[in-house]
């Protein structure tokens, strides 16, 4: 699976009603012995944060982990084309409203309970249960209304406006979960040990450390996208926390993992260049790494001025050679080239112009003090800047605050734990964040500059009725003409009013020994499909 490009999206986008009603490869086959066996330790590059539960996690992460475990309605291979997953075919209303769903029959969860329509309501039920606390779960399935059970293997989802982009947000974070599972376990013990009805089994969690999943012997329904049927061929997958990005390379070049993610940029040119490895390069679309500036911080940044300087000052190709050593690609709108939707035009807003930040501050009032840095009415120029402090976001950060060091502001990087950086966003105690979505549909804006979301992903708190508006049409629409037009005047408005300075397109760069064989990369190129996998010797 190649990069995909905008003319291909747009493609497979304007088909993706037509191919939703198409069933493909609804029987079920008899389980097969599986050949191959043995174990795959794939590095992962970034801790889980506290819990395992799909609906309850924000993590990227936890999902390359769970989405082996807790299948979804439907798989996306790529952008716009969807094939079955736990739903044999499916359609969808003219006004996006009602998504019906046939389900698969036979399935078990891991526990041995049916798999039915009742377990669909259920996932989705809980999602909007104010006691589950869902996490990214309850942004993916937007306006939802309620789940009708037409039988028990015929599900209605009804969302209260259209909404477009539910195919695609049916993914990890909307994986099923055994009902019976969540109410005899309960949220705390459900969160460490998911039950599912994927491929594998979780067998034991030892955070900060590794997660170890166990082939299902009684998996038996697997999708026509994947090369077998029958029980995977592993038997197991131990997923290593290795946040290191060096380490985690040294540990594929020792045979201590087989597969890791998130390849460190020094490693890329020699693992390429070895035969006995394989790098795996993807484009992915959403919102690639971005600053979301806080309109309402009542610090220098709340002006637009400044907010406009620091859009001029960034030195984003700098970044991309500093950090990424060129593996990324200088991006200049909230969303990635291959997004349905992106606007070339957006790359005319801003350039790197030092020169010209320098004039907007000093139009604006701010001098230069005796320091380099400006003041204005006895005021520093100073900007905070909370980071949770891995190493990739210190050295973003750190490239960022050279550049704006540069025109006379003062970017304060405080690298915090977890806890301590959620803490800060929570009290709006911040005045920069960094944001990164990879998201199948331009709605990723929604996530991020809605005024929904000013508690959750929208940390630059922007808040205009306007943008809302149209963030909401376009997602009610199925029209492609109209949802492009509509993204297109997001995309500007959003980067006029200097609510978000974009950074980098990010592609995905994930390597493995040469012996490891069909593993499949999904059209968010995050997710690693580990089913038809094999370690070859």
């Amino acid at each position: 699976m190649g990069r995909v490009t905008r003319r291909e999206v747009i493609a497979a986008a304007g088909a993706w009603i037509g191919a939703a009603g198409l069933a493909a490869g609804g029987v079920l086959r008899p389980a097969a012995a599986a050949p191959g066996g043995g174990t795959l330790v794939y590095g992962l590059g970034f801790d889980l944060d506290d819990t395992m539960d799909p609906q309850v996690t924000d993590f990227d992460s936890t999902i390359r982990v769970t989405l082996n475990v807790c299948e979804p309605l439907v798989w996306e291979p790529t952008p716009g084309h969807f094939v079955p997953a736990l739903a044999e075919s499916w359609d969808v209303s003219p006004d996006a409203k009602v998504y019906t769903f046939r389900l698969r029959k036979g399935v078990r969860f891991h526990d041995g309970t049916p798999f039915g329509a009742e377990a669909v309501k259920f996932t989705m039920d809980r999602v909007v249960a104010p006691e589950t606390k869902a996490g990214q779960s309850h942004d993916q399935l937007g306006p939802y209304d309620h789940t009708e059970i037409v039988d028990d293997s015929t599900v209605k989802i009804v969302m209260k406006d259209g909404y477009a982009p539910l195919l695609t947000n049916l993914n990890g974070y909307l994986g099923i979960v055994s009902p019976a599972a969540v109410k005899k376990m309960g949220l705390a013990d459900f969160a460490r040990h998911p039950v599912g009805t994927g491929p594998f089994m979780v067998k034991e969690w030892v955070p900060k450390d590794h997660i170890t999943l166990v082939r299902n012997p009684e998996y038996a329904w697997g999708s026509s996208l994947f090369k077998h049927q029958g029980p995977p061929y592993l038997d197991q997958v131990m997923f290593k926390i290795i946040p290191e990005g060096s380490v985690r390379a040294g540990t594929l070049k020792t045979g201590e993992t087989q597969y890791i993610d998130d390849l460190d940029p020094l490693e890329y040119a020699g693992l390429r260049n070895d035969p006995r490895f394989v790098v795996i390069g993807r484009g992915q679309p959403g919102s690639g790494f971005v600053l979301l500036l806080n309109v309402t911080s009542k610090g220098p940044i709340g002006a637009l001025a400044v907010r406009r300087a620091i859009a001029f000052a960034v030195d984003r190709e700098g970044l991309n050679k500093s950090v990424f050593h060129g593996l990324n690609k200088v991006a200049w709108s909230p969303l990635m080239r291959p997004t349905f939707g992106y606007d070339p035009s957006t790359e005319r807003i801003y350039s790197f112009d030092p020169a010209k930040a320098r004039q907007i501050l000093e139009e604006a009032g701010w001098k230069a003090g005796g320091d380099g840095i400006r003041e204005k009415g006895g005021q520093k120029l100073v900007v905070d800047f909370p980071i949770i402090g891995r190493p990739r976001d210190k050295a973003m950060a750190e490239s960022v605050q050279a550049s704006l060091r540069d025109v006379g502001i003062d970017l304060k990087v405080t690298p915090l734990e977890r806890g301590a950086f959620r803490a800060l966003v929570r009290q709006n105690r911040y005045d920069v964040n960094f944001m990164w979505f990879s998201y199948g549909d331009p709605d990723v804006l929604r996530t991020i500059f809605h005024s929904a979301n000013v508690e959750a992903f929208n940390r630059g708190r922007y808040q205009v009725p306007d943008v809302d508006k149209m963030l909401e049409e376009a997602a009610a629409t199925t029209n492609l003409n109209r949802r492009a037009a509509l993204y297109s005047r997001i995309q500007q408005r959003v980067l006029r009013d200097a609510v978000v300075v974009p950074l980098v397109d990010t592609i995905t760069y994930n390597a493995k020994r040469a012996e490891v064989q069909g593993d499949m990369i999904d059209a968010l190129a995050s997710y690693v499909w580990l089913y038809d996998v094999q370690v070859k010797k």
